[in-house]
């Protein structure tokens, strides 16, 4: 049987387009997660936890907008909290 010969060039093809695939989506993943907006600067939302956060933009609390994705486990993980003053 005929021993299948290597060819590094190849390998090294494809190395690259694995790297550059690699990057693409750690970029894409990356602007995703730093696209949320950060969270606006009023009472409700300085010190608050998750689950009060949830009830507002859930239930329609004090004409806080509504979510446009899905609710999750935690608001932080992608938008940035605001700092008291």
């Amino acid at each position: 049987m005929a021993k299948k010969k290597r060819n590094p060039a190849r390998r090294n093809f494809f190395r690259v387009v694995g790297l550059i695939g690699l990057l693409l989506v750690g970029g894409i993943g990356y602007g995703f997660i730093g696209a949320a907006p950060r969270l606006s600067q009023t009472e409700f939302h300085i010190g608050k936890q998750v689950p009060q956060c949830l009830h507002c933009h859930t239930q329609n609390v004090e004409n806080a907008p509504i979510m446009p994705h899905r609710p999750m486990t935690t608001c932080t993980f992608c938008h940035s909290p605001q700092e008291a003053h």
